[in-house]
């Protein structure tokens, strides 16, 4: 025991020199992130460093705002600046913070180029300088950065083109680059990226076609391409990223058809290709997504049925098939959309009935089926979804009566049967229970029978449109109670007596 005994003192003195040898590196190192932050704050704007009034050497580099520090080493590993209110340019001298692992100087007002120098930030797993007014183009260097996890460039007005290098970046999982300027096509070589799971490149100026080389990024959960110039066809290996959640090709130049593979993505809940040029029909296939809760195919050249599968979309909640080339009936399958939000199928060529089944739909708020052609009577079931806001069924062939049950309707805020071959008198209950409506439009229908007084109730309205009917007797007082019409058209009816004042 007296050897252990004698030793204990030994050791305890050797800590005690190692601890006084390293403070001086300790001290040197913290003296010398102290400096490079201090030349960073400089670049910027005098009048945007207010939040960065603890930034002074007589301060411990640790209690600075925005600092995270080892404990141990005391070595910098992240710096996060943002929503500061900085402006001004990045300084160069960040790229030799060799220990920094995350930067984040988003949502600021940072101007000037992405200085290269950020590609020596070897230890760097995030990068987050979103949200500024940086220019110039994506510094190649950034690809050096090999132990990336994530990088946010988007709000930006950077320009040029992606540049290759970060495909060499193999542990990026999440890149953003949107609400750029970025010109050229999407590199092929991005499927080098196996464990991305997020890649945004939407609202730039991207041209081109669709690699058929990202149905290779199977880790792939949110692919982002909307509002480009991408042209060219959706490739059927987008089938293939079993993952995926999110798929946004929406206001792009794509043409083909849709790829029944797209029916193979189970997980797919949010699935947008409005505003492009797809013709062809709707794959049945589309009705396997049971998770899918938005569906927007609108504005494009789609042509043939509207497939009853999807009725089978149970957790859908915004539907838009409009500006179309649809035809034939709205299948009855879709009254099955109880969880149905959104629901527009406007501008198409439909024909047939609307189905009595979609007043199941208890949770609409929004139902467009105007200009099309659909016949028959308004079903009296639509008066059961209590939740709508706007009811469009203008420009078609609809016949027979208003019925009265759409005065259930009583957060209705539009109501547009105009341009049809209704007929009868204008439901009386309209005025005493559709209390919060700023719109109703019943012109060039075949509506007899008087205006009722009880339109007078409606102290929301701003628009009254009545015109070419054959409607009868006065024009009622009780309009000059409406403080909020701005537009009163009655023309084209056999109205007579006096104008109220």
């Amino acid at each position: 025991m007296a050897p252990l005994f004698f030793s204990l003192p030994l050791m305890m003195l050797s800590i005690s020199i190692f601890s006084i040898s390293a403070l001086p590196h300790f001290l040197s190192n913290q003296h010398q992130q102290q400096q490079l932050l201090l030349r960073f704050k400089d670049a910027l704007s005098n009048n945007s460093t207010t939040s960065l009034l603890d930034w002074t050497p007589h301060l411990p580099l640790c209690k600075w705002a925005g600092l995270t520090c080892d404990p141990s080493s005391y070595s910098l590993l992240a710096l996060n600046l943002s929503y500061m209110n900085l402006k001004g340019t990045i300084s160069p001298v960040l790229g030799n913070l060799s220990s920094l692992r995350s930067l984040d100087l988003s949502n600021n007002a940072l101007t000037g180029h992405i200085p290269p120098q950020l590609g020596q930030l070897s230890s760097l797993r995030y990068l987050d300088l979103c949200n500024n007014v940086l220019t110039g183009h994506i510094p190649p260097e950034l690809g050096q950065l090999s132990r990336m996890h994530k990088l946010r460039l988007s709000n930006n007005q950077l320009h040029g083109t992606i540049p290759p290098s970060l495909f060499t970046c193999r542990n990026l999982y999440y890149l953003t680059l949107s609400y750029n300027q970025l010109h050229g096509s999407i590199p092929p070589e991005l499927s080098r990226l196996a464990s991305l799971k997020y890649l945004y490149l939407g609202i730039n100026n991207l041209t081109g076609t669709i690699p058929r080389s990202l149905g290779n990024l199977s880790a792939l959960v949110e692919l982002g391409l909307p509002e480009n110039n991408i042209a060219g066809t959706i490739p059927p290996e987008l089938g293939m990223l079993t993952h995926l959640q999110v798929l946004y090709l929406y206001k792009n130049n794509l043409s083909g058809t849709i790829p029944p593979s797209l029916g193979n993505l189970s997980k797919l809940t949010d699935l947008e290709l409005s505003e492009n040029y797809l013709r062809g029909t709707i794959p049945p296939e589309l009705g396997m997504l049971t998770h899918l809760q938005f569906l927007y195919l609108n504005t494009n050249k789609i042509s043939g049925t509207i497939p009853s599968s999807l009725g089978n979309l149970l957790k859908l909640t915004d539907l838009s098939l409009s500006q179309n080339d649809l035809k034939s009936s709205i299948p009855p399958e879709l009254g099955m959309l109880t969880q149905l939000q959104c629901f527009y199928l406007s501008a198409n060529n439909l024909s047939g009935t609307i189905p009595s089944s979609l007043g199941n739909l208890s949770k609409l708020t929004i139902l467009d089926l105007a200009a099309n052609h659909l016949q028959g009577p308004i079903p009296p079931e639509l008066g059961k979804l209590t939740e709508l806001l706007l009811l469009h069924l203008f420009m078609n062939n609809l016949s027979g009566r208003i019925p009265s049950s759409l005065s259930n309707l009583s957060k209705l805020n539009d109501l547009d049967l105009s341009v049809n071959n209704l007929s009868g008198h204008i439901p009386l209950k309209f005025g005493t229970k559709l209390s919060n409506l700023y719109a109703l439009v019943l012109f060039r229908n075949q509506l007899s029978g008087k205006i009722p007084n009880s339109l007078g109730g409606l102290r929301q309205l701003r628009y009254l449109y009545l015109h070419n009917n054959k409607l009868t007797g006065e024009v009622p007082v009780s309009l000059e109670a409406c403080p909020m019409l701005e537009k009163l058209y009655l023309s084209y009816n056999n109205l007579w007596g006096r104008i109220p004042r």
